[in-house]
């Protein structure tokens, strides 16, 4: 009796051991899969807002790259047709100064005194020297080193002021100064047409 009851006490430790090592073992399962659980959820959760995300960048990317292409058009096309506006400019100013240069022998070889009058010569007008000079230099013009080869009307253009040499003939015609006056023009005109194409380009 004895032995039974000892046997008994000794299973019933046992038992108690074997069942407090099943609930660790059983506690510690559950713990590892509720862990196992929550990090695959929050390795899912955290793939989907990354995927989210790349994509929102994506989209953004997409969007920008499409403006970017869409303003660079708009730009090129903007500029082809100043372009083409430009020469058509430049092809007006052109056309207009070949056709003054046309009419420069008819206006600047005769005269009339009145428009019943005949037509009769021009007479000769002197642009003296020191009258070219200071023209070209209104303009700007540079006057002519003396080391250099040059044009009479050129030599001319550079006579010392206050000289004698200023008040000789320059040989300029008033159909050179008309061809001078018609060039000029041209060039200031086609630079105003570049200025306002440029000024037109800045405009959004």
């Amino acid at each position: 009796m004895v032995a039974l009851e000892a046997a008994l006490k000794w299973l019933l430790e046992r038992w108690k051991i074997a069942l407090v090592i099943v609930v660790v073992v059983l506690v510690n399962l559950y713990g590892q899969s509720r862990w196992t659980d929550g990090y695959k959820k929050a390795e899912a959760e955290g793939a989907a807002k990354f995927s989210q995300l790349e994509t929102k960048y994506a989209q953004a990317a997409l969007q920008a790259a499409t403006q970017t292409q869409s303003d660079l058009l708009r730009q090129v096309t903007r500029a082809q047709a100043a372009e083409e506006s430009l020469f058509q400019q430049f092809g007006m100013h052109a056309d207009d100064v070949k056709q003054l240069q046309e009419r420069i022998p008819h206006v600047t070889t005769q005269y009339k005194t009145s428009v019943e009058a005949a037509p009769q010569p021009i007479p000769h007008c002197v642009f003296t020297a020191g009258w070219l000079r200071d023209y070209n230099a209104a303009l700007g013009v540079p006057a002519a080193s003396s080391t250099t080869a040059t044009s009479a009307p050129a030599k001319a253009a550079s006579a010392t002021p206050g000289t004698d040499t200023e008040l000789l003939e320059s040989g300029v015609t008033p159909a050179d100064i008309l061809a001078h006056a018609q060039d000029y023009g041209r060039w200031a005109r086609d630079n105003l047409a570049q200025l306002n194409s440029l000024l037109d380009l800045q405009k959004d």
